[in-house]
């Protein structure tokens, strides 16, 4: 078992929406009954971790059992919903099968995590998914529902820059992230088609403002040290070096958080978190991403690996990875940011720097989305996922 999966858990189980360990045990179910046969009441337990004081299913307490089902001593249906004992939200059907893989997406206010969110999971499924063999859907139907409403349908319906995600000190429902399954399927030794892996995935969209102060951040995100994987997105328009150089008029967003605050900050809380001696390197890997690559493209040399297309077929290509690294890396030298690339690479494992754009636009004028053309959205997620040992390295 890996430094990342043996912390704190052991055998236990990770929930993948309040990030509390639990013993399988220990988790009730709850009753799925129609309300015509099982009336329906509200969770005092959903209604003080989510706010959510609709009336839902009865908790069912076991006793201690790792069945899969179990039945309603109210009704006596046979229920398959199991839900987390701290949070009582429900789990996915896999939970005792399959890990639950967290990736933790951060960065300051602006820097374009929704965005990147939105184009990535479309990518995944419709593009560079079908080329890996990677199957990639949503658990449950809270993250239909807030994948749909909150980023694709902005994005993709709607044509328009999605709103600032709200504080999940002030708003409870953010907290709540997306949990999808990832299939890897292939041809076995007789040629058939059979399903190789599977695995959970949870994807966190945290506010910008929430990495503003460390009290807070130890408060609301402490899914980021319990992460299997963190990308931290830069909007290299809050560069000082980058403003300076681009063109007259470029329309430039407003000047946030600095950009090495984030990076210490949340430094600071993996090390509390995980109860790491200062002379510890941090084991999770770090993807430190830049984000609207295209407003600054004028500034990087054309003969750059990072202006052509990533190649991902047949699985992660190391080589592609090596050169981008390297380059971005040499700009964030010439951007005057070199403190940036030494405590990543001083603190951090493992880790790399890409450059990628979601949008390809940049819509800081309008708050409209000309066209969606992203570029190299994918290299992140896929190096998390070959660290993480989900994708074959070539």
């Amino acid at each position: 078992m890996s430094a990342i999966s043996s912390f704190l858990g052991g055998g236990r189980e990770l929930c993948p929406f309040c990030f509390e360990y639990f013993d399988l045990k220990s988790a009730p179910f709850r009753c799925s009954s129609p309300m015509s046969r099982c009336a329906p009441e509200v969770d005092p337990v959903l209604d003080k971790e989510w706010q959510d004081n609709t009336p839902v299913g009865k908790v069912i307490e076991t006793g201690g059992t790792t069945s899969k089902s179990v039945r309603c001593p109210a009704c006596s249906n046979v229920t398959h919903k199991r839900i987390c004992p701290h949070c009582h939200s429900q789990l996915p059907h896999t939970t005792g099968e399959f890990r639950n893989y967290i990736f933790a997406v951060i960065g300051a206010k602006e820097a374009g995590k929704s965005h990147y969110l939105a184009v990535l999971i479309e990518q995944i499924r419709q593009r560079f998914g079908p080329e890996l063999d990677l199957l990639l859907e949503p658990m449950g139907d809270s993250t239909i529902k807030r994948y749909r409403n909150d980023f694709y349908e902005p994005v993709y319906r709607q044509k328009r820059v999605i709103d600032a995600t709200h504080s999940a000190l002030a708003n409870r429902s953010v907290r709540a992230p997306l949990v999808y399954s990832l299939t890897k399927s292939g041809k076995n030794f007789f040629g058939k088609r059979v399903i190789k892996s599977s695995a959970v995935l949870v994807f966190f969209d945290t506010a910008g403002e929430d990495l503003n102060d460390d009290d807070v951040i130890a408060t609301v995100n402490k899914y980021i040290y319990r992460s299997d994987g963190i990308i931290l997105l830069i909007d290299p328009l809050q560069l000082s070096e980058v403003r300076t150089r681009l063109a007259a008029g470029t329309p430039l967003p407003g000047v946030n958080t600095e950009t090495s605050d984030i990076i210490n900050r949340t430094t600071r809380l993996i090390q509390n978190g995980r109860g790491l001696p200062v002379t510890s390197k941090i084991p999770i890997p770090m993807a430190v991403a830049f984000s609207k690559f295209d407003a600054v493209k004028p500034l990087v040399d054309d003969q750059f690996q990072l202006n052509s297309a990533g190649c991902h077929r047949g699985g992660f290509h190391e080589a592609d990875f090596d050169a981008v690294n390297s380059e971005m890396m040499a700009l964030l030298g010439d951007w005057g940011c070199q403190d940036i690339v030494n405590h990543v690479r001083t603190m951090y494992d493992e880790f790399g720097f890409f450059g990628l754009t979601a949008l390809g636009c940049n819509p800081h004028q309008t708050s409209r989305i000309a066209a969606v053309q992203p570029h190299r959205v994918e290299d992140p997620f896929l190096w998390l996922l070959a660290r993480n040992r989900l994708m074959q390295k070539v």
